[in-house]
């Protein structure tokens, strides 16, 4: 058994493997952007894959390799002290999107108060969390498996995981599968926060799980050696799994940077770990037996005190990109009718069209491109129009 003094080193590693993977996420969405952005404004540019893209593949790899760095937390402090922290990974995010992709964050608004509270509210459930730390051989692991806690446990993390994809998989089939077309407000801040949520409590079930390899390799190696660790059953079948689910967290994450602002995403997923892990501490682990009266009730109100700080802030960047989207619309509107009046026009009655130029072939090449804009136009008209 690790001594419970060195808990404040799992908290160190933790907090620093949430910078790392806040750091990744944004260095994910900038080059996603720059893709974007230069695909938009030069034609004739072949957007390179993800992979190709040296910024997105830095930010990826170190995504993966600090949620990895934070997992050695695991062996120095309890999961109940260490799940509240992950929503520094909501902080640190806030930071990065602020600086790296240039997404509004009022430091002496609402912004910032929530930034404050989250701070405040992660500090009190660590302060109140039992410090211990547990490691089990291979029998006592089966006998925690039976408990109704960890049936507790497994039924909560994989009814809402099934429910978010479930939904999230309705919203885009409703949609053909183009986000953009969804004009209910709430429709879009629950498929936005799906991909976060999805990833965070995989992001959950993967510390739990990491929490519980790490207590079988210490348990068994002090039953039986070496071999005590490789014999193990649930040992093979526990990594496995925790494996799967990691890769999973991932691929959710990928995909919800490439959807929307990485401020949503990242506040979605700090938030759905910091509760499944949390409840893999209390219920599977039976940390509950270790909890003091005046600790329960700082440390539950510390939590839902940073959680609900969490949601609130999400919920102004949805307000603050939809608003960014509407003035982008306008503009774009703006524009579109200023080149259809030119167009028209240019072909009007008692207007001098400007001289044709002649292809090879002999086609009227200024005529042609006055007819490619304003059908081009129409078609961005329409597709706007063609909404869920």
């Amino acid at each position: 058994m690790v001594s419970e003094s060195l808990w404040p080193i799992g908290v160190a590693i933790y907090v620093t493997g949430t910078v790392g993977q806040a750091l990744g996420a944004n260095l994910q969405r900038k080059s996603l952007t720059n893709e974007t952005f230069r695909a938009e404004n030069d034609p004739s540019y072949q957007p390179k894959r993800k992979f190709q893209q040296k910024l997105w593949a830095a930010g990826f790899f170190l995504f993966v390799f600090a949620g990895i760095f934070m997992s050695v937390s695991l062996f120095f402090a309890s999961q109940t002290v260490l799940a509240p922290m992950q929503l520094f990974l909501f902080v640190s995010n806030a930071i990065f999107a602020y600086w790296i992709n240039k997404e509004i964050f009022r430091w002496l608004g609402w912004d910032g108060l929530a930034l404050l509270l989250v701070v405040v509210g992660v500090t009190m459930s660590i302060v109140s969390a039992p410090k211990h730390t547990e490691s089990y051989n291979n029998d006592e692991l089966m006998w925690l498996m039976r408990q109704p806690g960890f049936i507790a446990f497994c039924c909560f993390a994989g009814a809402f995981i099934i429910g978010a994809w479930y939904t999230k998989r309705r919203i885009l089939e409703s949609c053909r599968n183009d986000p953009r077309t969804i004009q209910r407000r709430w429709l879009r801040t629950v498929l936005n926060m799906s991909y976060g949520a999805i990833a965070g409590a995989l992001g959950g079930v993967n510390v739990t799980l990491t929490k519980t390899v790490f207590s079988l390799i210490v348990g068994q190696f002090d039953k039986g050696g070496i071999v005590g660790v490789l014999s193990s059953p649930v040992l093979w079948v526990t990594s496995i799994v925790l494996v799967v689910t990691y890769v999973l967290e991932i691929v959710f994450d990928v995909r919800g940077l490439e959807a929307t602002s990485a401020i949503i995403v990242i506040s979605s997923h700090s938030v759905t770990e910091e509760v499944v892990a949390t409840s893999g501490g209390i219920l599977y682990f039976q940390d509950y037996l270790f909890f003091e009266a005046w600790a329960w009730a700082v440390f539950i109100i510390g939590n839902l005190t940073a959680i609900v700080s969490v949601i609130g802030l999400s919920h102004l960047r949805l307000r603050e990109a939809e608003a960014k989207e509407k003035a982008m619309a306008r503009k774009q509107d703006s524009w579109d009718t200023v080149l259809l009046s030119n167009f028209h026009d240019s072909s009007g009655p008692g207007r001098e069209r400007p001289p044709a130029t002649t292809g090879s072939v002999g086609f009227n090449v200024t005529a042609d491109k006055d007819l490619e804009l304003g059908a081009a136009t129409d078609s961005r008209r329409r597709t706007r129009i063609n909404t869920c």
